[in-house]
């Protein structure tokens, strides 16, 4: 089985938002900042900007955190909410480590990276290599190791 993961290197990051808005128009069809669900944080006085995406962490706190069972692994591992069970009560959001779960204020849904059914639009019009597709090999030893944990 592939697992899709996005690597992010935000030292190539030129802060062109272009990801931000493309994210937005794959799944809003409007762009806006607000939107996407990749973030990128300008700092124009440091190194680097921040870009903020969810890496589909082995542990899914946002998942443990969620009351209402909203938050879920899908078949292809990917982590995602549905809509019609999330009470907006953005506990997920708190319990993200790496801050990549959102509120979008225009649709008032709590939204995070979906992988775009494994083939990020964000990943595609990056064009310094701040985003790119991992794809990894899992084997069916760690698929136990998993369900164990």
């Amino acid at each position: 089985m592939e697992i899709i993961r996005i690597k992010v290197n935000s030292s190539a990051c030129s802060g062109c938002l272009s990801c931000v808005t493309t994210c937005s128009m794959a799944h809003e069809q409007y762009v806006s900042l607000s939107a996407g669900r990749v973030q990128v944080t300008l700092r124009p006085f440091e190194i680097r900007h921040r870009i903020d995406i969810c890496r589909q962490c082995a542990k899914h706190l946002c998942l443990e955190a969620c009351p209402e069972g909203a938050i879920y692994r899908d078949q292809q591992d990917i982590v995602r909410i549905d809509d019609s069970r999330c009470t907006r009560c953005r506990l997920c959001m708190d319990a993200c480590p790496i801050h990549a779960i959102f509120w979008n204020p225009v649709s008032e849904q709590v939204i995070k990276c979906d992988l775009c059914l494994g083939q990020p639009a964000c990943v595609e019009v990056c064009p310094t290599g701040a985003l790119t597709l991992n794809v990894l090999k899992r084997d069916a030893r760690d698929e136990r190791q998993e369900q164990v944990e």
